[in-house]
């Protein structure tokens, strides 16, 4: 501490002696300097130790370089963390809506037939002046007819037995009338998707008594205007 003491003691002795003054040109152009270049701040300034400032002595020694750089190196290592493994943005998937349970169409075997339609396979018995019973079953495929019933035909022949006479009872309505043998004959009546074209399948009598034929009448209403001129039915 003596060695010391008369240093500062010779140091401030010879600075005293010397000019305490300095040109004013030097200050004028280093104040202009410094003004001119400003320092930029020092992002790691704190970690620097400060040469005017006494030394710390924490635990019987300072702050190492050693320990400044592994302070450093933490710091990095933080940095990278952060901008590596740091949170990814999520991504959010859209939840999907519960589908709608898909309406069931109607059965089209269960649902009702539409007006003036018949179910196919409507069975007339027909009415005639003698012989045995006679049935016609009327298959209908165009959907049009509404009603098939017997007439009341006469006493004797009156419609021919090789073909089906066709009239109309109105705009609506047919007439069928043919003749055959009075034994027992069940007929079928086919209508075709067009109404105007019909089958008559009389299958043939199993002994004939008697050659005098019989009429037959069978009245037909559509839901639909038809003309009689405009029907054909073939004779099976």
């Amino acid at each position: 501490m003596t060695t010391l003491n008369d240093f500062d003691r010779v140091l401030g002795e010879w600075l005293n002696e010397g000019p305490n003054r300095a040109p004013d040109r030097p200050v004028d152009l280093a104040v202009e300097h410094a003004r001119s270049h400003p320092r930029r701040p020092d992002l790691i300034g704190f970690l620097r130790p400060d040469p005017m400032a006494r030394p710390f002595r924490g635990l019987g020694m300072g702050l190492r370089p050693a320990m400044i750089l592994a302070t450093l190196a933490l710091l990095l290592a933080a940095v990278v963390a952060i901008g590596v493994g740091g949170p990814k943005p999520s991504v959010v998937l859209p939840n999907p809506s519960p589908s709608a349970s898909p309406s069931l169409s109607p059965n089209p075997s269960s649902s009702p037939n539409p007006t003036g339609t018949a179910p196919a396979g409507i069975l007339v018995d027909l009415t005639v002046a003698a012989g045995q019973p006679q049935t016609v079953d009327v298959i209908d495929e165009s959907g049009t007819l509404n009603e098939a019933s017997s007439g009341s035909p006469t006493d004797g022949q009156g419609f021919p037995s090789d073909t089906v006479e066709v009239t109309n009872i109105d705009a609506n309505t047919l007439q069928l009338g043919w003749a055959g043998f009075p034994c027992r004959t069940d007929h079928e009546l086919r209508i075709g998707s067009d109404p105007r074209v019909m089958t008559l399948v009389r299958p043939p009598c199993d002994s004939v008594t008697d050659s005098i034929g019989i009429d037959r009448i069978l009245i037909l209403r559509f839901s639909e205007p038809i003309v009689a001129a405009e029907v054909a039915i073939t004779i099976q």
